[in-house]
């Protein structure tokens, strides 16, 4: 089987995705297999390096494994000023005394001031 027009950028792509997000091509093939793919091990490698041409199906349900992957991976975001997560419960400036204080403190943050001032 030949490749097709759309082979080569599809691989490259899946390639810089799976790299982007740390998954090994190991990780990469029992996901697909776990959905249905029916191409074994060596040949997902050897695909992933250019060896090896798959079917369109085949190739489609590796994007799809590899989506998968990559959405389960954690993600960091950088915190906001706002952001309840700042500080971590193992901090020893948490404990539940400081969070009762922080909680009754900020509680007239929200509210609207008076009408009268």
């Amino acid at each position: 089987m030949g490749f097709d027009p759309n082979e080569p950028e599809q691989r490259q792509r899946l390639r810089a995705a799976l790299k982007a997000a740390d998954l090994k091509s190991g990780e990469l093939w029992l996901n697909y297999f776990s959905i249905g793919g029916s191409v074994g091990e060596y040949e997902v490698e050897a695909y992933l390096q250019g060896l090896l041409s798959l079917p369109p199906l085949q190739r489609d349900l590796l994007a799809m494994a590899a989506n998968e992957l990559i959405e389960a991976v954690p993600r960091l975001f950088a915190p906001y000023s706002d952001d309840a997560n700042l500080a971590q419960p193992d901090q020893e400036s948490n404990t539940a005394d400081d969070r009762d204080t922080q909680d009754s403190a900020g509680a007239d943050e929200y509210t609207d001031p008076p009408e009268n001032e």
